[in-house]
């Protein structure tokens, strides 16, 4: 579930991308350029830059092939094009944000910049229009997309490692590009994960008519963790993952048989923290020790745990009802 802002934020982004007038380059750190071996070739020149974005783009749009020889259109294409040929600042920025993302369920992108689409078509293109703006460091270069149908695309470019990258797909003189996208995703993130922390610790299933569940929380490198989900006696999922967006917990595992096409098993939980300070919301269980598969409502609560048959676990934390 995409939070409103990044969504607002990209929308801001498709609409800022084109018009070459008084963009600039958001980042202003300073950049030191290695010795290039001297080939005889001027890579500040327009000829050699076009080159250079005709090599970045020439797998972009077409099918690829994996190791089997299985074709794969490019949206799922394994080859990450983001860390060969985008600078460094701007992977960099591109990973923690994905993080961020994974920690809190949000989606980074909702199209693929590379193409300028959710898709792309079987007569996609891309040509440059224009090469202007160079400097020892840094380059804009407008690009004519064909994606069902035609359009203007801006990107900048940083002059690293002895070579052209890509530095922002929408550079824009408003401050809204595609780094301070990034970068506000970064930060809604890190508050999003301080607001984690609150959820560390054992829950428990509260009421009847639901499963017995008890959960575990912790918090790691990479946000929130489970690292316990047990339904008591029956089965437990021993790889289920959390996300928590700020408001909402999801906790998820999935186990699919490729061969059958069929699920074997799947958990989810989506839970709210009411007035109280419980996590109420609904479940859905199937599991193939289960006598019936659950779907419907749950409610627990922290440092809580009562067995319907009165067996209580052997913890301090869990052993007192609350």
């Amino acid at each position: 579930m995409k939070k409103l802002i990044p969504f607002l934020f990209a929308v801001i982004l498709l609409l800022s991308c084109g018009g070459k007038t008084g963009k600039v380059v958001s980042d202003t750190d300073s950049l030191t350029i290695g010795s290039v071996a001297d080939t005889g070739v001027d890579k500040h020149s327009e000829a050699y830059i076009r080159q250079r974005i005709d090599t970045i783009y020439k797998g972009v749009g077409k099918p690829t092939y994996d190791s089997e020889g299985r074709e794969v259109d490019y949206i799922h294409n394994p080859f990450n094009r983001d860390s060969a040929y985008c600078s460094q600042r701007y992977y960099a920025l591109k990973k923690e944000a994905l993080q961020i993302c994974d920690e809190t369920g949000d989606i980074l992108y909702d199209f693929d910049y590379w193409v300028c689409g959710q898709d792309y078509s079987d007569d996609w293109s891309c040509s440059v229009a224009d090469v202007y703006e160079i400097t020892d460091s840094s380059a804009y270069v407008d690009l004519n997309i064909h994606n069902f149908g035609d359009r203007e695309t801006t990107i900048a470019l940083r002059f690293e490692r002895g070579d052209w990258y890509i530095d922002d797909f929408c550079p824009s003189a408003d401050g809204y590009d595609d780094k301070y996208y990034l970068r506000e995703t970064i930060r809604q993130g890190l508050l999003t994960r301080e607001k984690a922390k609150t959820l560390v610790g054992y829950w428990g299933w509260v009421g009847d008519g639901c499963p017995e569940l008890l959960l575990r929380l912790e918090m790691g490198d990479k946000g929130l963790t489970v690292t316990e989900c047990n339904i008591y006696r029956l089965y437990g999922f021993d790889n289920a993952k959390a996300a928590f967006n700020g408001s909402i917990l999801y906790v998820d595992e999935l186990e699919y048989d490729e061969e059958a096409m069929e699920t074997k098993w799947e958990f989810h939980l989506h839970l709210k923290l009411n007035d109280q300070g419980d996590l109420t919301g609904d479940c859905r269980i199937r599991h193939p020790l289960a006598s019936k598969d659950y779907d419907g409502p749950i409610t627990l609560r922290k440092d809580y745990f009562k067995y319907r048959d009165e067996v209580r676990r052997n913890s301090p934390v869990l052993s007192l009802e609350k």
